[in-house]
């Protein structure tokens, strides 16, 4: 993701669906990928996680920085309204 071009301002939807593993590794790059997303004025959402990456998301407190939804309609419904 550290490639990915991204729009001015960016908004990206990071589809998780179907994701049966993840490690240190692969939150830090959400994680990075957030980060320049907000940096640069956009925002990032994450859409389909499994409940188990979910936790994790809660565990470590990446949940309150980064808006996860069920589907990706949902996430793109959330960036469309500027919330």
């Amino acid at each position: 993701m550290v490639g990915l071009l991204l729009p001015d301002p960016p908004h990206l939807v990071l589809d998780l669906k179907g994701v049966a593993s993840w490690d240190d590794l692969a939150i830090g790059a959400v994680l990075s990928t957030a980060k320049r997303v907000m940096t640069n004025g956009g925002r990032f959402v994450v859409a389909g996680a499994p409940a188990g990456l979910l936790a994790h998301f809660r565990r470590i407190g990446l949940d309150r920085m980064i808006q996860c939804h069920e589907t990706v309609d949902q996430a793109v419904e959330e960036l469309g309204s500027g919330r």
